[in-house]
């Protein structure tokens, strides 16, 4: 009895307990009792405009959201508002994220300054407005630019502008002493500072890659860095000379820059350290200077049409490149097909050597054409590789063409199904988006009588192939393997990359 009483009076004693600290819960605000450290924490799970409302809850929350390192601003904000909140942040932002909506110039031109005072990490501007086309933003753009503050404490600068103007800051407005990666899209450059100047050396000593891709008014580029290690230059329609001293320079990517059939390209490289080079532009040994490229590793070169007008230039810019080089570790080559080529010539027969390579990626743009032939012929002029990749893409903007029209003349040089070819070096052999049409599945299974050592095989189905058609191809180049090859199959399920192995 005694035990059964002193535990129902400690029952009831629990009981008031409880109920008096549930009462005093409901009056007492314990989250604000949390550190700041802890508070600022918490907020950086919300997004930013969520996280600015949570000033209004009392004095001590006012500040709390000041002290957020990140900043992410989804909606085009008021500028000088904006321009106030960042000059009363209590610390420095490592990301600040500004979706604009099309802003004027003048509008960013009030918060910006503010921010070059406060990002000490990573700086990305989007000011796409989504109710123009690019035509419309680009007339827009020559009317007004604006012009970059000095980031002196940024690390990384990401501006995609909709072809909106952009004027880099003069000398006098400070070096951006940490900055080390630039990534420019869709602007228009004005003066008087060139953009070159701004990121050379004396006023970027950090900067390690630089990428400006799809911009205008940019007509010569010159850069001269100590510490670049990266550099892309991609869609730069009316550049016609680039000049770049970079005695620490890895990658050098050029890309449909040179796009002006008027005008000779011009270009200055002075890269002694390059291992890549994309040049998939315009080529002219007599204006386009490389330098030495000792350590060069990796190649890749514009289209080569198969089809086409005899002298096509885009062809004589790919062959004189290839020709400048004796070896190379890695060349990425391209085999493109119009899908009109009925009025064309065969062009194939002007590529007469290629550099000794150890792994060659070919690309096949066939347009539903058949390939066999163009591709024969680049395997004969490097039948010494060991890896070899062969990419089916589809022509850009477009779906590409599955079947050529009836009569075609893309199969007239037919010789290469009975050919012989040596293959005797190649071990390893992948395959990209098969799709499974008559003329890849015709192209492999002749090349396995060619690669008699291969030792492993990956293909990759397309996304789009049926289930039944992965199943029907899985199951035949099993049948043609050799004994000891690894063969391994991938397919797309849900947007993912997979291994593949068919059901039952």
């Amino acid at each position: 009895m005694e035990l059964s009483g002193g535990d129902g009076e400690g029952a009831a004693k629990r009981a008031k307990l409880s109920s008096s600290d549930a009462a005093a819960a409901v009056g007492e605000d314990r989250l604000s009792a949390l550190p700041d450290d802890v508070l600022a924490l918490i907020l950086l799970r919300l997004r930013t405009p969520e996280a600015a409302r949570t000033s209004v809850l009392s004095r001590q929350w006012r500040r709390v959201w000041a002290l957020l390192p990140e900043l992410c601003v989804p909606t085009a904000p008021e500028p000088h508002r904006f321009r106030d909140a960042l000059d009363g942040h209590e610390v420095p932002l490592r990301s600040l994220v500004v979706c604009a909506g099309g802003a004027a110039p003048e509008s960013m031109a009030i918060w910006l300054p503010a921010a070059a005072r406060r990002v000490s990490g990573d700086l990305t501007l989007v000011n796409f407005d989504p109710g123009k086309d690019d035509e419309e933003e680009a007339e827009a753009a020559k009317l007004s630019a604006l012009e970059l503050p000095c980031f002196e404490k940024a690390t990384s600068i990401s501006l995609f502008l909709g072809f909106r103007g952009l004027a880099m800051p003069p000398a006098a407005a400070g070096v951006f002493a940490r900055l080390a990666e630039i990534y420019l899209s869709h602007i228009r450059f004005h003066g008087p500072c060139a953009l070159g100047d701004a990121v050379s050396s004396p006023r970027c000593p950090c900067l390690q890659r630089l990428t400006v891709d799809d911009s205008r008014g940019l007509g010569i580029l010159t850069v001269s860095s100590e510490s670049l290690l990266q550099m892309e230059l991609k869609n730069l329609r009316g550049l016609w000379q680039v000049n770049v001293v970079a005695p620490a320079l890895l990658e050098l990517t050029v890309i449909h820059c040179f796009c002006n059939d008027d005008t000779q390209p011009v270009a200055n490289i002075s890269a002694p350290q390059l291992l890549s080079l994309e040049w998939r532009d315009a080529y002219d040994p007599s204006s386009v200077r490389l330098g030495k490229m000792a350590h060069l590793r990796l190649l890749g070169v514009s289209f080569y049409f198969v089809y086409g007008h005899d002298g096509l230039s885009q062809n004589h810019s790919c062959l004189s490149l290839l020709q400048r080089f004796e070896a190379i570790e890695t060349l990425f080559l391209t085999l493109a097909y119009t899908r009109e080529i009925e009025n064309y010539q065969y062009l194939m027969e002007d590529m007469t050597v290629l550099p000794d390579i150890t792994f060659l990626c070919l690309v096949v743009i066939s347009s539903g054409h058949v390939f066999g032939a163009s591709s024969f012929h680049v395997l004969r002029l490097c039948s010494r590789i060991r890896r070899l990749t062969l990419l089916f893409a589809a022509p850009t903007g477009s779906e590409a063409q599955t079947v050529c029209p009836s009569g075609c003349i893309c199969d007239q040089p037919g010789e290469w199904e009975n050919e012989e070819l040596s293959l005797s070096h190649l071990k390893e052999f992948e395959i990209r988006d098969l799709k499974g049409s008559e003329h890849e599945v015709a192209f492999v299974k002749r090349f396995f009588s060619w690669a008699t050592v291969l030792k492993q095989m990956k293909v990759t189905f397309h996304f789009k192939i049926p289930e039944i058609k992965a199943k029907e191809l899985y199951q035949m180049f099993q049948s043609l393997s050799r004994p000891g090859m690894r063969m391994t199959f991938y397919i797309y399920r849900k947007f993912r990359k997979v291994v593949y192995v068919p059901e039952g």
